[in-house]
């Protein structure tokens, strides 16, 4: 049966649809069709069957059994190099990691961080392993911020060694961290700090292992079943302890640290993205839900998201020395909320709209009116202009004409003599009665020039 991840497991009968990477995955890779069966995931541990109901939406079967997890895994894991890695974070799922958690140690190589990439092949593990439970991704943190988280969870603390440690020092537990250092091992200052916060070594071999093999054979040595001779007043003890201290440790986590100096610094989708994975871990603290209240409320200014959490703070905590407070501040939100949603551009009545549209129009037919008393002018300006231009082309046309028709005369009254052998420049002027002068201007002459027989005159 294939298996998708979707954010919740809903009833049967309900219909849903999937995220685009797993509809992806689903439709096109394996090419479900209608009435085809798959297994939905959330990630938390809870599962369904679905049914394809087309291209797009599934419908929800049946409800299966969450999966409870006898022991529960963390992995601090100096970050290894992209190959390592993929080899690495599929195989997480089929060893019941909850958490993951990159370590930036002194001898670390890579720091890079892709989380979109990670989960990808976290749940392609989950997928091949069958285990509904999503390992949680954390930022890289250093070895003392590692070691509070730890401290606070109450878990006990592994990390890789070459020297074993006395047998009769074990506490086992059903909360296990599982340190794994870099190629280059942890420092003796590393070293220190994992002893003194309790942690135990486990040597896995004769030889020193690969930073990915050490991890997969740390998790799979821790991941046995608790012993039978495990005292039970250690498991009152440790359940008393959470109970007693479970609000204080909410305020003291790594995550809740971390939100809260977001949130001072000015970084508050920051804060919010730790609130919200705190949250996974911790939905029943009443802290945490008011904080993220007034988050909502104050900066985030999202009215909906801060009702909601004041809902369930009061739901959790309605007992608390600060519920009539609280119940104060969700009436307010309320009160905000209201005022958006009258904000809101309504639908207008038939009339309003009619009116609207008649007003509308008139304008366009001012509009238009405008317009075409434009046009009419233009074309006037547009009319004297040419006309303007005829008048002028014709006065141009006619005074060429005048001129060419005077050249014509003066061309049609000259006459042409050829000069014959004795004849004079005088001579030929004053045998056609014309002056000397006029006669040598016509010609291009100067008294010096001398005829020859057969040369042609004109004659003015």
């Amino acid at each position: 049966m294939r298996t998708v991840f979707h954010d919740h497991i809903g009833c049967p009968g309900e219909i849903f649809t999937l995220e685009p990477r797993e509809a992806e995955h689903i439709f096109r890779v394996f090419r479900a069709r209608p009435g085809d069966r798959v297994l939905v995931m959330d990630g938390r541990g809870n599962r369904g069957e679905a049914e394809v109901v087309d291209k797009k939406q599934l419908r929800f079967v049946s409800q299966l059994e969450k999966v409870v997890q006898e022991i529960e895994l963390d992995l601090y894991c100096a970050i290894p190099k992209k190959a390592k890695l993929d080899s690495l974070l599929p195989q997480l799922p089929g060893l019941g990691v909850r958490s993951l958690h990159p370590l930036l140690l002194e001898h670390s190589v890579a720091t890079g961080e892709n989380p979109e990439r990670w989960e990808l092949l976290l749940r392609e593990g989950c997928k091949q392993s069958g285990n509904p439970r999503l390992p949680q991704l954390y930022p890289p943190v250093s070895i003392d911020d590692a070691l509070e988280e730890v401290r606070n969870s109450g878990a006990a603390l592994y990390f890789g060694s070459v020297t074993p440690a006395d047998p009769g020092r074990e506490t086992p537990g059903a909360l296990r961290a599982w340190f794994v250092g870099p190629e280059g091992g942890f420092t003796a200052e590393e070293e220190r700090k994992l002893l003194e916060a309790g942690g135990r070594p486990l040597k896995l071999g004769s030889w020193i292992m690969r930073l990915e093999s050490a991890a997969v054979a740390g998790l799979a040595v821790l991941n046995r079943t608790v012993p039978l001779l495990l005292c039970c007043f250690l498991l009152l003890n440790f359940a008393a302890g959470c109970s007693e201290n479970k609000n204080s440790s909410v305020n003291k986590h790594p995550l809740m640290l971390r939100a809260d100096r977001c949130r001072k610094e000015g970084e508050p989708a920051l804060a919010l993205r730790f609130y919200k994975k705190l949250l996974h871990l911790r939905p029943e603290s009443p802290e945490l839900r008011l904080k993220l209240a007034t988050l909502c409320d104050e900066v985030m200014n999202d009215p909906v998201s801060a009702l909601y959490h004041y809902n369930m703070y009061l739901a959790l905590a309605p007992e608390s020395p600060d519920a009539p407070a609280v119940e104060g501040y969700r009436l307010m939100a309320r009160a905000k909320l209201f005022r958006e949603l009258k904000r809101e551009s309504l639908p207008k009545p038939a009339a309003d709209v009619y009116e609207e549209q008649r007003q509308q129009l008139e304008s366009l037919k001012k509009e238009n009116v405008q317009l075409r008393y434009s046009v009419t002018e233009l074309t006037r300006q547009y009319d004297n202009l040419r006309k303007l231009y005829l008048s002028r082309v014709s006065a141009a046309q006619s005074s060429a004409g005048q001129r060419k028709s005077v050249k014509q005369e003066r061309k049609e009254k000259e006459l042409l003599y050829t000069v014959r052998s004795g004849d004079t420049l005088s001579g030929i002027a004053a045998a056609h009665r014309i002056s000397l002068r006029t006669l040598l201007r016509a010609n291009g002459l100067t008294v010096s020039s001398v005829l020859r027989s057969g040369q042609v005159l004109r004659i003015p």
